[in-house]
């Protein structure tokens, strides 16, 4: 009996100390990963690896978030490497990707305005240089 209860003790503490990281940082809990369609893709397949990796990194920093989907968007990421339609903003990068996104954000997190809710259609711009590989822009409504 002393065993079972020290093993649930030990369970309890280590969901505790799971729960609590997870207030600390984003998770990526991608049940929904979207390459798009490989035969019509303007990128490879590990390129957007690439970018779906530098996403994952950067989304570490939204506290309490779980993301669920990231998709792979061929039209959003041609409307970005238009430099009609982007004004030239992104002539500095040899190569854009941009994903878009759900999550979910914990209504234990305060400050954020949103605490509580799913957050669908947030886009990613990640962008690439010779220099420094994929880096992303930022994430934000589309």
């Amino acid at each position: 009996m002393k065993k079972t209860t020290a093993a649930i003790l030990i369970g309890a503490a280590v969901l505790g100390a799971g729960f609590i990281w997870h207030l600390d940082h984003g998770i990526s809990m991608f049940a929904l990963t979207d390459y798009g369609d490989k035969n019509t893709n303007s990128h490879s397949n590990a390129e957007i690896r690439d970018a779906v990796s530098t996403v994952r990194k950067e989304f570490q920093d939204y506290e309490g978030c779980i993301m669920t989907k990231l998709k792979y968007s061929e039209e959003l990421t041609q409307m970005e490497l238009d430099p009609d339609i982007s004004n030239g903003i992104w002539e500095d990068y040899d190569d854009i990707i941009v994903l878009d996104s759900t999550f979910t954000t914990s209504a234990l997190v305060s400050g954020t305005g949103w605490d509580g809710h799913t957050q669908r259609g947030w886009k990613w711009t990640v962008l690439h240089t010779a220099d420094n590989g994929w880096q992303c822009y930022g994430g934000g409504r589309g």
